[in-house]
């Protein structure tokens, strides 16, 4: 589970609330501790409301020091005006636990018999409801037998610390939490998966809840979502109350003060008004510790306790008196939570024994609202694009029997745990009943505070701006206009099913099940012709069971063909994959190029593809024009047909050549700048904080942007951190390709390197990181990067660059495909780079060992300048490797080459063409040819390993001297051949070793080339 990024109390509480739980560290695990503060602060919150609260006003009696009462157990007539918080000043440290063992707790779990007796009749409902949680909780108190600290002194005093606003208006129960979480085993030990006061208030003001509501949570954790929406009703009918809080965004506070301004509500009547206490506000919390705490948060705010329900909301679940019985709903439900039962009926007979608790949470809250009714959901952004049957079904229920009203992403950093970054989120909003007709999209970015653990408020949060837009014109029916991060999708789109899959699907379901029915037919055949034959049916029965067999036929084709469509259709909310990548200037050009055209009389899609794929040139804009090329796939579909078509066809119709320049114009994709797809991260260790256990970055290769740890951990500089899955840049080589994805989990890095958090909702890290060492890429920033030392790349410059932005799912699929061919070349090179020629297999005997001066010599090449070469057919060989063309050779082949110079001097090659041999080699000549085999030979001067005879320095060579010293085995010429024979089949293994990976170097070459919509040139390299 995870917390929330977000410290939700002023720094001073957050600071008590630490001390709090430091002081208390010898009473047991965070989650105990949680517990013991908060039954401290209800004994404080108690004598708050006492002194604050007009319905607790005659409950002051029963603590004045007149005020006398007879304990039973002595007997004695006693005082109650030692029984408040404050009182415990006055004991002694070593006192404080008897005090509150003998006098406190025993009170307090009986508070009711004497609230009674100060009442004059029947006690309020509210105030017995909330004595009633009082008693609950000090009756199954366990803090007199766990807290034996010493300092219980200091934990009166931080607890009075607290201001009583704190008190009484924020979660503070929460923020007693979020202490815990920052403990070791806090979050496994609570669970709790927290939602950020600010993204509370946010939907709240999204369902706009009132007095005649019904608002519900079925999984409240401490009530965040309840008392938000009771606070948000309560001010607007009385605007003097300061909901959200002065410690609330002030952006986001300033919207609210305007909102209410215009929004008031009429003062309930006393039937709205005990309604709404009864009913109107209530939650399921599973766990029980926090369920109390939810109820003492209802508590502080006058709700009544007894709305709060433990235990697993989708068992609880009962169609027959819940389904349709809420009006507001507000959760953050649970993802991938443990379930408690096999199956949940009630919930979705269909889908009983779903998984994925997401699903079955969102499906839950879709039955218990009314019709009308309104629902803001935070959901895992998976559940946009899930495959499985329950969240396809999900999906499309949300588009044919609800107005799904929006989809708002949320920021990555939103949540944190103890494994890292939490999930990427997003709030589905939605009103039950009807259908829909389009989707409004936001993508928040900024949400108003920093990313990292400990979030500061900064300008520009984008949640103001989000509902401006949704309370202007989403919530009346109208599409805002278009924006940088905010667009609408209709819902038709989302249901529609791209033609030619269908057709794919139809085309393969006829053939498989047509194929099959040929074996059956036969087989019918034969049964009814047996019948024949003995009499039992005659020819016109036959025929009839022929055609009968062909009608069932038919309809089992039919009915797997749309089984099968069915299946495929995903009803994906990844709302940007629907959007073409034209511009909008793009756009009114193909409107213009077909401005003059008449449609024809197409209605769907899938007839408009079918007319369009079988149409020529001179008719087909007839059925373009049909077409909106602001859907991806309608524009597609065009793109497909007009690149079918030869340029001569095309320059005939003059709006089929524009619709090809649009096309031309544009890249497969849209484009994406690196700053909106990734964030910078800074999280600096100074260099007195450093520890040895740290990894360290040493660099990064450029050849295949990989990172490479130090040996050894020692710093004499301030470094920074880097998590799993950041991208990590060298602000030196960017330009060089040195970029990696981090794979080791917490490392730390110099500040030459920039530390980037992928915004995986948009680009996957994997994908930007093949974009930013591609080719292309570099070529572009080879040449526009900033100039001064090193030429280093700040982060302006990085983030304002661009890359092609496939889909999601379309990044994955070429994500897929470039680590399968880099997985083929890896393991070629593996075996290529471990492969030499080994001759020890051969059973060598003295005699026939010669000293290689005796078999041939080593020749000089001859040179030849690049800048006087004649391209031709020729190979022009070096020290290792052919490095280009001739038009003449003068060593007829087959050749055996020796590097003479340089690194690869030593290194021995097979050339099987006329060649142009160089200087920087020797040419093999031999003395006796009869003799001896030149394949072998090659063989044999290869499994010397000449390159350890290099001498010299930074030009280091071979002396053909030594070379001549060296011994090969050398036995008839016979011999050699069946070694030749038996050393080919391996050599043709590594070759085609060699192609194959030439190949998969070739297939990523062409996938990055099409992506960034360039025609590769046709390539000249071949394996020797």
């Amino acid at each position: 589970m995870a917390r929330s990024t977000v410290h939700y109390a002023d720094n001073k509480t957050n600071n008590t609330l630490k001390k709090l739980h430091n002081k208390l560290r010898p009473a047991g695990t965070p989650v105990q501790r949680v517990e013991y503060i908060i039954e401290l602060l209800l004994l404080r919150i108690f004598e708050t409301k006492v002194k604050q609260d007009d319905e607790f006003k005659p409950l002051r009696k029963l603590f004045d020091k007149d005020y006398k009462w007879l304990n039973p157990k002595t007997n004695q007539e006693e005082s109650n005006e030692n029984k408040l918080f404050s009182y415990l000043f006055t004991v002694s440290n070593d006192q404080i636990l008897p005090e509150l063992n003998n006098n406190f707790f025993p009170f307090y779990s009986t508070i009711l018999s004497s609230a009674r007796k100060v009442y004059e009749g029947n006690l309020p409902q509210k105030v017995q409801d909330q004595l009633v949680l009082i008693e609950e909780v000090f009756s199954n108190s366990n803090f007199t037998n766990n807290v034996n600290s010493g300092n219980l002194g200091e934990v009166i005093s931080l607890c009075n610390e607290i201001e009583e606003e704190r008190l009484l208006k924020t979660d503070l129960l929460g923020d007693a939490i979020e202490s815990a979480l920052s403990e070791t085993g806090g979050t496994k030990d609570i669970g709790l998966h927290r939602t950020p006061e600010h993204i509370r208030h946010f939907m709240t003001a999204l369902v706009e809840p009132n007095f005649d509501d019904t608002i519900f949570d079925p999984a409240c954790g401490t009530g965040g979502f309840l008392f938000d929406a009771f606070e948000f009703v309560m001010r607007r009918v009385d605007i003097e109350r300061t909901w959200p809080g002065g410690k609330s965004h002030k952006e986001l506070r300033a919207w609210f003060d305007e909102y209410f301004k215009f929004n008031q509500l009429e003062f309930p009547n006393i039937q709205q008004s005990t309604q709404f206490y009864r009913s109107g506000v209530s939650g399921i919390e599973y766990l029980g510790m926090i369920r109390k705490m939810a109820a003492i948060n209802f508590y502080i705010r006058g709700l009544n306790p007894a709305n709060i329900d433990q235990g697993d909301a989708l068992a609880k679940y009962n169609p027959v008196t819940d389904a349709a019985s809420k009006t507001v709903l507000l959760a953050n439900p649970p993802f991938g939570a443990e379930r408690d039962q096999e199956s949940y009926p009630d919930v979705w007979s269909e889908y009983s024994k779903e998984s994925e608790t997401t699903i079955l949470f969102v499906k839950l809250m879709f039955e218990l609202l009314k019709t009308g009714a309104r629902c803001a959901v935070i959901v895992s952004e998976g559940f946009h694009t899930w495959d499985q049957f329950s969240a396809k079904a999900l999906r499309k229920m949300l588009l044919d029997e609800a107005n799904l009203k929006a989809i708002i992403s949320l920021p990555q950093g939103l949540f944190v745990s103890k494994n890292g970054q939490g999930p990427k989120t997003s709030i589905l909003l939605f009103e039950k009943g009807g259908t829909t007709d389009w989707v409004w999209f936001y993508k928040v970015t900024n949400d108003g505070y920093t990313m990292g653990t400990n979030r500061k408020e900064q300008p520009g949060c984008q949640l103001v701006e989000c509902l401006t837009l949704y309370h202007e014109f989403v919530k009346h029916g109208k599409q805002p206009p278009e924006s940088k991060y905010q667009f609408c999708i209709p819902a038709e789109w989302i249901k529609t099913l791209d033609p030619r899959i269908k057709e794919k699907i139809k085309t393969d379901t006829r053939i498989e099940l047509e194929a099959k029915g040929i074996i059956e037919r036969k087989k019918k055949t034969e049964e009814l012709d047996k019948k024949l034959q003995a009499g039992k049916i005659d020819e016109a029965a036959k025929q009839m069971e022929l055609k009968q067999f062909e009608h069932s036929l038919e309809n089992r084709i039919q009915n797997e063909i749309a089984k099968r469509i069915d299946k495929v259709h995903n009803y994906s909310f990844n709302l940007a994959n629907y959007k073409s990548t034209l511009s909008e200037t793009q756009l009114q050009e193909w409107r213009q190029a077909l401005s003059t055209i008449q449609p024809n009389g197409v209605v769907t899609l899938d007839e408009a593809y079918k007319k369009i794929k079988t149409a020529s040139a001179d008719n087909v804009a007839t059925y373009i024009v049909k077409l909106n090329p602001a859907n991806a796939l309608e524009a597609d579909i065009v793109r497909e047909y007009i690149s079918g078509l030869e340029d001569n066809e095309i320059a005939k119709h003059s709006e089929l050549f524009s619709l090809k320049s649009i096309f031309k114009s544009s890249t497969k994709y849209g484009r994406g700048k690196l700053g909106e797809l990734m964030h910078l991260k800074r999280n600096i260790l100074k260099l007195e904080n450093f520890n040895s256990d740290y990894r360290i970055v040493e660099k990064i290769k450029f050849s295949d942007g990989e990172i490479y740890l130090r040996e050894i951990s020692e710093t004499g500089i301030d470094l920074q951190f880097s998590e799993k899955g950041d991208l990590i840049i060298s602000k030196i080589n960017f330009n060089q390709g040195a970029t990696a994805v981090n794979k080791y989990g917490k490392v730390l890095c110099s500040l030459d390197y920039l530390v980037y958090e992928v915004d995986e909702t948009q680009a996957l890290t994997k994908f930007i990181h093949l974009m930013v060492r591609d080719k292309s890429f570099l070529n572009y920033i080879e040449t526009n990067k900033p100039g001064g030392i090193k030429g280093r790349s700040k982060p302006e410059f990085i983030e304002h660059l661009e890359i092609p932005l496939p889909s999601l799912d379309e990044q994955n699929e070429i994500v897929t495909q470039i680590e399968k061919q880099k997985a083929i070349i890896e393991g070629a090179d593996k075996v290529i780079e471990n492969w030499d020629v080994d001759m020890e297999f051969v059973k060598k005997q003295d005699e026939y060992m010669k000293p290689v001066g005796e078999v041939c010599s080593f020749e000089y090449g001859e040179p030849l300048k690049e800048s006087d070469r004649i391209v031709g057919e020729f190979p022009v060989v070096g020290a290792g490797n052919i490095i280009g063309y001739h038009n003449k050779a003068y060593i007829k082949k087959p050749t055996i080459v020796i590097g003479r110079r340089g690194a690869t001097s030593g290194f021995v090659q097979w050339i099987d063409k006329d060649c142009f041999v160089i200087d920087t080699a020797f040419y093999v000549n031999i003395f006796n040819e009869e003799e001896t085999d030149k394949k072998y030979l090659f063989y044999a001067l290869k499994n010397l390993k000449l390159q350890q005879l290099q001498s010299g320095g930074a030009m280091p060579g071979i002396n053909r001297n030594d070379a001549y010293k060296e011994k090969i085995y050398y036995p008839d010429i016979e011999i050699q051949k069946k070694i030749v024979r038996f050393l080919d089949a391996e050599m043709q293994a590594i070759q085609g070793l060699q192609k194959l990976k030439l190949s998969a170097q070739q297939k990523i070459e062409q996938i990055l080339a099409d992506i960034w919509g360039e025609v590769l040139e046709p390539t000249t390299e071949t394996i020797a």
